[in-house]
């Protein structure tokens, strides 16, 4: 399994000039992303997402299992041990 973490509103450390950026507020928004085969490809997990909210607007009246994923949650959006042996 192999993990990565998602950072969509991440300012950029320097600008097109190189010049150092002023420090900004950090945003806080951060999704985990899980990823998992064998080693030749032939049997693939689901996606497993790790996020802040319980349930994400996003998935409205859908279940993510319907969608083709995995979900959970806790409050740092961290893939934990436990949510590892899932």
């Amino acid at each position: 399994m192999d993990e990565t973490s998602f950072n969509p509103y991440a300012l950029p450390d320097c600008g097109l000039a190189t010049k150092q950026l002023s420090r900004k507020k950090k945003e806080k928004f951060r999704i985990s992303i899980g990823v998992a085969c064998n080693a030749d490809g032939s049997e693939k997990l689901d996606l497993f997402f790790v996020g802040k909210a319980t349930k994400p607007q996003c998935f409205r009246k859908k279940t993510p299992e319907e969608g083709g994923f995995y979900y959970r949650h806790n409050k740092k959006a961290w893939m934990t041990h436990k949510l590892f042996e899932e």
